[in-house]
């Protein structure tokens, strides 16, 4: 009995849809892939609802025939190929013929489209790959899709879909990827009928100030080389504005969007002597080569692809980013052509210039007399402020006097254990730090010092953390902080999708002491700042990482908005600050740490501080 058949058209097409429709943000990426290969010079994406609702893309490209908009919609049906050669020569967008059978087999499209040539166009309504219309109706020149209820007739693929705003995140990235390596055309982007992105014809770079703000101005260093074999230009940005997450690195070969872990890597080494370890560096970088030398036929969305050559593209990408960062004004130079600079001064009037003299003094002995500004070595007691001055030096006799031959006792495990247990500071004790403790700070973030008898490695950036989580929570729940209100307000930019959440936020940020007031999709005026702000005064910044890590722990946090913006802004505070200089500086920074909830730990569940016991202690040492 035969048990093989063949799949029916509609299950056949939803399980292509399956492939190329993973969510809105997928059919977005079609549809303005498609309208690029058209020829169009201005193109409208218009979203309803995070692309639930609808998905609409108008162009003024060419437009299609009466028949060929019919044959769009039929599988692996397409203008840009003939011949199997031509997979080895890709130079659009779509070849596939798959993208507008997968999108009709799960939604209800709309197409309207016209040839400037044609006196009429053609309109063909679509229903879960059912054509419902195919008639000739009165449209403008170009081409109109429209989607509507996506998912209508798949439910599970329709449930599995993120919230409006993770699903308008997605959207926004492909309609950013199109719109930044075409900065010739013009892109409007709609979402609930308002206006999020207009973005005229333009350069590289005035492209990319438009969709990330004009903070990344001073950002951007252009990246230039050209050879034989590939030629590469863009824009990185400095090493300081490297962040954890990779949401600005826009890489791109012949106009496409890619994703290539080693042409990621390439860019990410140059940066490697530069960075922090964990953090990533931004860049938008265009590639062309020759299309015989990639291969983007290995996804069905093509955005992974196989290079000939990879190691040859490697060393040449490096190579030119290394080139543009030693281009960057890294480190501070002398300006020799400033006024004034390196000027001899005059010599004094009525002065007679004297050879200097050298006397020897040959019965000189350095332990006769104490210096006057002596010089610490090892680590000393500290009494207050810093270590106690050495002030006596002992002569010949008694620095001889002073080796001594004695045996010291050595404390056994069991005296160890009596003087270092490891349980934590009791409570009672906890938020009382002595006026003296010796103490000594390693690797610009470690406290080691003696408390309660016990030795203790603190993480200054982890206590600063908890501290910051804990303050926060109190102003949000309880005594928000005061606002210094600015004479002049800073305006800050941020993405449409930034600005949606700042906007919904912007109650818990006055909290917080930070006085927003919206004034268009995404710009907003920081009318204040809490009063310690001090000299943290990037405000684009604050806000801006404080919003990404809001986003980023929205799942773990969804139903507790002030405990995820306590620790979004707790863990952006964190990065910004500076490790303690002076002993004032760390008793106040263990006083405050000692008088939190839970010192022993951060709201991210990592280790605060650390007891040193005898058992770690004689590990060491076998």
């Amino acid at each position: 009995m035969d048990i093989i058949k063949l799949l029916p058209d509609a299950v056949a097409n939803q399980i292509a849809a399956g492939e190329v429709v993973q969510r809105p943000a997928s059919v977005v990426k079609e549809l303005l892939e498609n309208a690029v290969d058209s020829g169009a010079t201005d193109i409208q994406l218009i979203v309803k609802d995070a692309g639930r609702t609808l998905i609409q893309v108008i162009d003024n490209g060419k437009g299609m025939s009466f028949n060929d908009a019919r044959l769009c919609f039929e599988r692996h049906a397409t203008s840009k190929l003939r011949t199997a050669d031509d997979l080895f020569h890709i130079t659009t967008k779509g070849f596939r013929g798959e993208a507008m059978a997968s999108i009709a087999a799960i939604a209800h499209v709309e197409l309207k489209t016209k040839p400037a040539e044609s006196e009429t166009g053609t309109l063909v309504l679509i229903e879960g790959a059912e054509v419902r219309a195919h008639e000739v109706i009165a449209t403008p020149d170009g081409t109109s899709v429209a989607v509507k209820n996506l998912f209508f007739n798949v439910p599970a693929r329709r449930n599995f879909l993120k919230s409006d705003n993770v699903e308008m995140t997605h959207i926004e990235e492909e309609f950013h990827r199109v719109a930044l390596i075409h900065h010739n055309l013009n892109f409007t982007l709609y979402h609930n009928g308002k206006l999020l992105l207009k973005l005229e014809s333009t350069n590289l770079r005035q492209r990319i100030i438009a969709i990330f703000g004009q903070h990344f101005k001073e950002k951007l260093f252009p990246v230039e080389q050209e050879t034989d074999f590939m030629k590469i230009s863009g824009y990185i940005a400095k090493p300081e504005n490297a962040k954890k997450k990779k949401s600005e690195q826009y890489m791109f070969i012949n106009h496409r969007y890619v994703r290539h872990n080693l042409l990621n890597y390439a860019v990410e080494t140059a940066y490697s002597e530069l960075i922090p370890q964990g953090y990533r560096p931004a860049y938008f970088i265009s590639i062309e080569i020759d299309p015989a030398a990639i291969d983007v036929n290995v996804s069905p969305t093509k955005v992974e692809v196989k290079l000939q050559d990879e190691k040859l593209m490697f060393g040449f990408l490096n190579a030119a980013v290394r080139k543009s960062l030693g281009t960057m004004s890294l480190t501070p130079q002398f300006d020799f052509d400033a006024e004034g600079a390196l000027v001899p001064p005059d010599k004094p009037a009525q002065h007679e210039v004297v050879p200097p003299s050298l006397g020897i003094n040959r019965n000189y002995n350095p332990f006769d007399s104490v210096p006057a500004h002596p010089r610490h070595s090892g680590m000393g007691t500290f009494s207050g402020g810093g270590f106690r001055d050495r002030t006596t030096s002992p002569g010949w006799e008694d620095f001889l006097k002073g080796i001594q031959t004695e045996r010291v006792e050595t404390p056994n495990v069991t005296q160890l254990e009596t003087a270092m247990p490891e349980e934590a500071p009791s409570p009672e004790t906890q938020s009382q730090v002595p006026e003296q403790f010796e103490y000594f700070v390693t690797g610009g973030r470690y406290v080691f010092c003696r408390l309660q008898d016990r030795a203790f490695v603190i993480d200054v950036v982890h206590a600063n953390e908890r501290i910051m989580y804990e303050r926060y929570m109190e102003a949000l729940v309880n005594t928000p902080v005061r606002v210094q209100q600015s004479l002049f307000p800073i305006t800050i930019t941020l993405t449409p999708a930034q600005a949606d959440l700042a906007d919904s936020l912007r109650g818990d940020f006055l909290k917080l002491g930070y006085d927003l007031e919206k004034m268009d999709n995404t710009h907003f005026a920081v009318n204040g700042t809490p009063n310690d702000e001090g000299e943290e005064g990037d405000v684009q910044t604050i806000i801006e990482k404080a919003l990404d890590a809001f986003k980023s722990n929205q799942f773990l946090y969804k139903a507790d908005v002030r405990r995820n913006m306590a620790i979004s802004m707790a863990r952006q505070r964190r990065s910004r600050y500076k490790p303690p200089t002076t002993f004032e500086e760390v008793r106040a920074l263990l006083q405050q740490l000692f008088a939190c909830d839970s010192p022993a730990i951060t709201p991210s569940n990592k280790n605060v501080f650390h007891i040193i016991g005898p058992d770690e202690l004689q590990h060491y040492f076998e």
